[in-house]
């Protein structure tokens, strides 16, 4: 199934700081690998596949360089529970995009996906991003509730298999609860909201 696309074409940084005993760093070797496939393979990547996944979306892909662009946060133990990447031009498009954010089952619900979303958006805004993307599944309900949050709005296109995402969409906004939700077209221009069908 093709992902579900979100854009934030307005970008506000929020300030959000990380929970106390946790701080965040840079991939910086070979060996970091190890880490990323450890925590990615909770629930993000099929764990038989994970090093040939990190090749496929940090090393052969248009965009991203695990060296200058991803990120994990560690807890006060020096353990790696998160990571993410934060791309200044994503498959030649211009636009800055958010890949492969992936938490540690022990520390989901501890805000660490909010200063993720609001550390990637101040990363790119630096370096003079506008518009800024990310592609996610409509099963990560916590991680798409993080992204609305953080000011990303969904895009409805046509995939490859000749779909549209408004239904896709609908489910999300009835299946996080709200009461509406501006959906985009692939331009980025507003299409018309979506509200709660419960």
């Amino acid at each position: 199934m093709s992902s579900l696309k979100m854009y934030n074409f307005a970008p506000v940084v929020r300030g959000l700081s990380l929970p106390k005993g946790f701080s965040a760093v840079r991939f910086s070797c070979e060996d970091d690998i190890k880490d990323w496939v450890d925590i990615c393979s909770q629930g993000l990547i099929d764990p038989a596949t994970a090093y040939e996944r990190f090749q496929c979306e940090l090393i052969n892909i248009d965009g991203p360089n695990p060296y200058r662009d991803t990120y994990f946060i560690e807890n006060s133990d020096g353990e790696r529970v998160a990571t993410y990447t934060v791309v200044p031009d994503m498959w030649s498009t211009g636009m800055g995009y958010i890949h492969m954010v992936a938490v540690k089952e022990k520390c989901r619900g501890m805000k660490l996906g909010s200063f993720i979303a609001d550390d990637s958006l101040r990363k790119l805004i630096d370096i003079g991003k506008e518009k800024i993307f990310l592609l996610t599944g409509d099963t990560r309900l916590p991680a798409l509730a993080t992204y609305i949050k953080a000011g990303f709005l969904p895009v409805n296109y046509i995939d490859d298999a000749g779909k549209d995402m408004v239904q896709r969409w609908q489910n999300v906004v009835n299946n996080l609860g709200l009461q509406s939700l501006m959906l985009l077209d692939d331009e980025g221009n507003e299409m018309y909201e979506l509200h709660s069908t419960l």
